[in-house]
């Protein structure tokens, strides 16, 4: 059964030494551009959305998607605009604000997604893609650093009309990255990064649109059992695309961060029956050993479970 996962489909991509090194680099460089942005929205903007640069798209709970009006939106507000189809240059810039209830740790633990059993776990939960695979790991999780990674992936995303022939799926070439950083004031920001990136040998597929991809989402816990979230995201889609259903796609795929926290606790509670189960398995083989009903002393092998051991002979 097809369960939105595939091998490699660029078996033949190697990523050097230098090259790891280069990508932990630029991703370091992204992530803290972006929480300085993060910064200037809290201290500077007391985290109020401009609504005149940014028009209100979808919500889901207290959390807010806004997409960047087009330049001629924002110079005659009142007047529709003249092209319903946007060109690879005009890009669907998203803002994502707002609130979630649950931890950082559960939220955190629900974002990581390393490996391709964890990719499964989370798509059963936050679904923002219809195929997906592993290219290449850079950085692993470790005892120290348990939120860190940084992996080479491929996924493609049918748009809503794509099943009418009306547009052909797009597919993305991306580093994602995860991790902890800290605010200048010493808070602790966990965030999500998605970068597309070209390789030689990741070129275009058949039957599938090139697109390219820069998306962000920082959370801080800003009180008990409350997370807030601040996400950007900037997509090329390739080709021509409606505008509308782009938006809608990149929307979708930033609400998807709601289901983060319950993500992680079902993934937690998925490791703790997984660890119960080989604990029950190691009790019952403890129980198949012949002991004496009363005093749980080794009653031998002659007389089974009902029999009594020496010392109450």
């Amino acid at each position: 059964m097809n369960d939105g996962f595939t091998i490699n489909p660029f078996p033949g991509l190697r990523v050097s030494t230098s090259e790891r090194h280069q990508l932990i680099h630029l991703v370091d460089e992204y992530v803290d551009d972006y929480i300085s942005k993060y910064e200037d929205f809290v201290v500077e903007d007391k985290c109020k959305v401009n609504t005149r640069r940014w028009q209100h798209v979808k919500s889901r709970d207290n959390f807010h998607v806004y997409a960047k009006r087009p330049r001629k939106d924002l110079n005659r507000r009142s007047k529709s605009l003249d092209k319903s189809l946007t060109s690879a240059k005009d890009l669907s810039v998203l803002l994502g604000v707002g609130t979630f209830v649950g931890e950082m740790e559960d939220l955190m633990f629900g974002v990581l997604n390393p490996t391709l059993d964890s990719m499964r776990i989370k798509a059963s939960y936050v679904q923002n893609f219809d195929n997906a695979a592993i290219l290449c790991s850079i950085v692993e999780p470790s005892k120290d650093d348990p939120f860190r990674s940084l992996v080479i992936k491929w996924m493609s995303v049918d748009p809503p009309l794509q099943s009418a022939k009306l547009t052909k799926s797009r597919d993305f070439v991306f580093v994602e990255a995860t991790g902890m950083v800290n605010f200048e004031n010493g808070d602790c920001i966990g965030y999500h990064f998605l970068h597309s990136i070209d390789f030689p040998k990741s070129g275009p597929l058949p039957n599938k649109i090139r697109g390219n991809l820069s998306a962000f989402s920082c959370f801080r816990q800003i009180g008990p059992n409350t997370i807030s979230n601040y996400a950007r995201a900037a997509v090329d889609p390739g080709g021509d695309a409606i505008r509308m259903l782009l938006t809608s796609v990149v929307a979708n795929f930033l609400l998807s961060a709601t289901n983060y926290v319950y993500c992680g606790q079902m993934k937690k509670l998925a490791w703790l029956l997984q660890h119960q189960r080989s604990f029950f398995r190691l009790s019952g083989k403890e129980k198949k050993r012949k002991r004496c009903v009363v005093c749980r002393k080794s009653t031998g092998n002659v007389i089974g479970s009902i029999g009594r051991s020496r010392s109450w002979r």
